[in-house]
C-alpha cells in the first residue's frame, strides 16, 4: 500500500512540472551576446531562445485612504488594497552559441532589441 501512495504521489507531482525551461541573463556580455541560466542539461548549441521582461503595475481601489498609499524615503509603498497586475513582454530571439557547464550557457542576439541582466529567458521547443 505504501508503495502505491508513494508511486501515485511522485507522478501527481510530475505533473505540475514545467515542460519548458526558463531561466535569466545573469552577465550580459555585450549589446548582443549574454551568459544565461540554462545549462547543458536543459539546452544545447544550436537552441532557440526568447527574452521576455516583466511589466508590472499597482493600481489603487477607488475608495484609497491616506494609510493606504505611504511614502518613505522617497519610495511608494503600497500598504492597502488594490490590484497588482504583471505581464511579460517578448522582447526578441536569440540563439545558444556555447554551453559553459551544467548552469550556464552562452547566447546570441541579433541586436534588434535591448535586454539586461534579470531579462527572463525560455527556450523555443519545436
Amino acid at each position: 500500500m505504501k508503495k502505491i501512495i508513494y508511486i501515485l504521489s511522485l507522478l501527481i507531482l510530475s505533473s505540475c512540472a514545467h515542460t519548458f525551461m526558463r531561466g535569466s541573463v545573469a552577465k550580459k556580455l555585450s549589446a548582443t551576446e549574454a551568459i544565461v541560466c540554462l545549462g547543458k542539461n536543459e539546452v544545447k548549441v544550436g537552441d532557440t531562445i526568447k527574452f521576455e521582461r516583466s511589466d508590472c503595475s499597482w493600481t489603487a481601489d477607488n475608495n484609497i485612504t491616506m494609510h493606504e498609499n505611504t511614502s518613505m524615503g522617497g519610495n511608494i509603498e503600497h500598504t492597502g488594497y488594490g490590484r497588482s497586475v504583471c505581464e511579460l513582454v517578448y522582447l526578441g530571439r536569440g540563439k545558444v552559441i556555447k554551453l559553459i557547464n551544467n548552469h550556464f550557457s552562452v547566447v546570441k542576439t541579433n541586436n534588434k532589441f535591448e535586454f539586461k541582466e534579470s531579462t527572463q529567458v525560455e527556450v523555443i521547443r519545436k
